[in-house]
């Protein structure tokens, strides 16, 4: 339950200071020390960092090559080929919650 909450909350602090913060790089700083803080302080389970790894990497991949093709979504302040520092850290690290969120919901089924 608590690595629930920690998500959960996490992901609630990341949106609230997007909002009110309009300056990629403090923005992109403290998205990766929400990673680096929720990844460390919750039980780390084998294989994580590789799927933070592959998380990230698929969605530059999918963000950089899809803009390319079709705008659907405008960045005022991209940063890196059209797209801001921090989304692809948000990718990597939404695979990992992803993976345990099904994991936190398999548990409760048991």
């Amino acid at each position: 339950m608590i690595d629930f909450v920690l998500i959960i909350s996490s992901l609630l602090i990341f949106f609230i200071v997007q909002v009110t913060i309009n300056r990629e790089i403090p923005l992109t700083l403290i998205a990766i020390a929400m990673t680096v803080f929720v990844l460390s302080r919750s039980n780390n389970i084998e294989g994580e960092t590789f799927l933070f790894i592959i998380g990230l990497l698929l969605g530059l991949v999918i963000e950089v090559a899809l803009g390319l093709i079709l705008r659907t979504q405008h960045w005022e302040k991209a940063s890196f080929f059209g797209v801001p520092y921090w989304l692809p850290v948000i990718w990597g690290y939404g695979f990992v919650m992803i993976h345990r969120v099904g994991n936190i919901v398999l548990e409760w089924m048991r």
